[in-house]
């Protein structure tokens, strides 16, 4: 448990070793989610894509990654390092999406978006985070960026295309079943997608050969 910690500590150390250009993007975030509020979930996305992708894009570069090779550190505990890290940081992008919205609540600047129930912006948020998490963090492990760079792009960019379309849609969905039953059937999906993903990544990474 101590490596898992400390592995996870070591990515946190990487994020705020770019901590300029992790503000920056949040500035950005911030201001369209200003300009246009129903792009409230771009800034929590840009958030989970600096601290998902970039991180792992600088972490292959300076060929870091490898170092769990040397070390006395199994390769199922540094992937699972990675899932825990990336969780972690979904549910920072979540607060962010979500201090967001309350603040636009608050001031009324966007009808869309006061009308919306208070789980939208979050689950949007959230969905966004367990697809890097699943798919695109996995995916960069195992492709490297040298061999994969277009296919990761286009994966990492995607949800965010996406997000503001995706949350009026779900704003205009009327919820007729259990919201308790909805909740545990989300989380048990969840809970299956991530453990598929990462058993698979566990075994592919393995495999993997350094260059």
């Amino acid at each position: 448990m101590n490596n898992i910690s400390n592995l996870v500590k070591l990515q946190f150390n990487s994020l705020l070793s770019i901590k300029k250009n992790l503000l920056i993007i949040l500035a950005l975030g911030i201001f369209f989610a200003a300009v246009q509020p129903t792009m409230i979930v771009f800034a929590g996305a840009m958030y989970l894509m600096m601290a998902t992708y970039t991180i792992t894009f600088y972490e292959e570069r300076s060929k870091m990654n490898y170092l769990i090779y040397s070390l006395p550190v199994k390769t199922n505990e540094y992937i699972f390092s990675k899932y825990i890290y990336c969780l972690l940081n979904t549910v920072i992008a979540v607060i962010i999406s979500t201090i967001l919205s309350v603040i636009v609540n608050i001031l009324g600047t966007n009808d869309l978006v006061s009308s919306m129930p208070i789980y939208v912006i979050p689950l949007v948020t959230m969905g966004i985070g367990i697809f890097f998490t699943a798919i695109l963090m996995p995916a960069t492990l195992l492709l490297g960026f040298e061999n994969g760079r277009y296919v990761l792009m286009f994966i990492a960019i995607a949800p965010i295309v996406f997000s503001t379309s995706l949350l009026e849609i779900l704003a205009e969905i009327n919820i007729t079943f259990n919201p308790t039953l909805l909740t545990i059937l989300g989380i048990l999906i969840t809970i299956t997608v991530l453990l598929l993903s990462y058993f698979i990544t566990c075994n592919r990474f393995s495999k993997k050969e350094i260059h």
